[in-house]
């Protein structure tokens, strides 16, 4: 049991704490589990040192602090002796006596939670929080009994008040992040894993967490790579999709090189066909963005040579041949292959409208991009080529308003 002392200083809770408990059986109580029921058993208490302690801080000329005293050296007995609902009756009793004590409404805040008696401490914790000697756990507690009770924006705020009070608790940082996740408070949430993450060696759960952040924000920054990658470097290939959205990250930082490097560690680790796929389209892509468009193409041509079917790297090596005129004519029917297999594809549909501008049937251009954006399509690949398009049929007012869009 940590070592006790009674605080004296007047907060403003005055005598209104003993209404409150009078009050307080009658109350509704919050369905809730108390947030100290899992506290290991307290130990035996030295009950000299205790009074030793107790007595330094008693003052004689404080009205009532005598039988406050005595109270609550009976409330300590009857702690030590098992009989919590005595203790509890004479932590009442004292604080009856000092309603100003924080020290008091503490300790009973804390054997109220013990008992799952939540509903009596939940007003007693509101009026604890107000104190300037209020402590990590009066807004932890506090915070745990909004959660249970469903009202999580007081809960995130408590949680974050208690963080900052109980600095460097790991414990509390996570409880405030799963809030976090709950309530969708993004931001905030990166926040928290920024802080953690360091401090806890990536374990798997909290990874999945940082996953989870990801998919929500699509924010991209080095330290999520940084997770990625230690973590795929630990587990080796059954870690391959933390690799690949590494890999992701880094692409869209603009890190084309370093991105190729993982997607190629992946593919020399397991060669099989359901990675090579996805390697390969991806690390095309990159060389692509790196105007390496020779080697982008090979990447594609092989994967074709073993998966004829594939629709995507059809399109992909289509519109690339289209785009950077290597061959136009070949890029058309690559992309009429593809819509064969998806035929409503959007992406599909882009290229093969950009293939008929560079052959110059324009007119034929326009009314699938046209059907592309009357569809919902929003994109600057679609804008510009709208724009090119309208370019070409001098319809120059309509061209000025696709390359405003791209700058929008």
């Amino acid at each position: 049991m940590e070592s006790k002392k009674i605080g004296y200083g007047v907060w403003g809770i005055g005598f209104g704490v003993l209404a409150i408990m009078i009050s307080c059986s009658s109350s509704p109580k919050p369905n809730v589990q108390s947030a100290s029921a899992t506290d290991a058993e307290q130990p035996k208490i030295n009950m000299a040192a205790e009074l030793a302690k107790i007595d330094t801080m008693l003052k004689a000329d404080t009205p009532n602090t005598t039988v406050a005293h005595e109270s609550y050296l009976r409330a300590l007995d009857m702690m030590e002796d098992g009989k919590i609902i005595f203790a509890e009756l004479f932590y009442k009793r004292a604080l009856a006596n000092e309603p100003t004590s924080h020290f008091l409404l503490d300790e009973l805040i804390k054997i109220l939670l013990k008992q799952n008696k939540s509903g009596e401490a939940f007003p007693l914790l509101k009026l604890a929080v107000q104190s300037p000697k209020a402590t990590g756990d009066n807004f932890l507690f506090l915070a745990r009994l909004y959660r249970e009770n469903g009202t999580l924006d007081s809960a995130a705020n408590y949680y974050k008040k208690a963080a900052e009070k109980i600095s460097g608790n790991l414990g509390v940082l996570y409880e405030y992040a799963q809030l976090l996740e709950l309530v969708q408070n993004f931001p905030e949430l990166k926040r928290i894993y920024d802080i953690l993450l360091p401090e806890l060696d990536y374990p798997p759960r909290l990874l999945e967490k940082q996953l989870f952040l990801y998919d929500k924000t699509n924010t991209s920054d080095s330290a999520t790579a940084v997770l990625l990658g230690e973590a795929f470097k630990a587990n080796g290939i059954q870690y391959a999709e933390y690799g690949f959205l590494q890999a992701e990250i880094l692409s869209n930082l603009k890190k084309y090189h370093e991105a190729n490097e993982v997607l190629l560690t992946i593919f020399y680790m397991h060669p099989s066909k359901e990675f090579t796929s996805k390697i390969a389209l991806k690390i095309a892509n990159n060389y692509e963005m790196m105007d390496s468009i020779t080697v982008a193409i090979v990447w594609l041509e092989q994967l074709l040579t073993s998966e004829p079917e594939n629709h995507v790297a059809l399109n992909n090596l289509g519109y690339m041949l289209i785009d950077h005129d290597k061959d136009v004519n070949r890029g058309l029917s690559l992309v009429e292959k593809a819509l064969h297999r998806s035929p409503e594809e959007s992406s599909y549909l882009d290229s093969k409208a950009w293939g008929l501008y560079k052959i110059g049937k324009y007119e034929e251009a326009l009314k699938i991009l046209e059907k592309l954006e009357a569809s919902g399509m929003k994109a600057n690949e679609l804008w510009l080529h709208l724009a090119k398009v309208c370019e070409a049929l001098k319809l120059d007012e309509r061209a000025k308003a696709y390359m405003a869009k791209i700058k929008e």
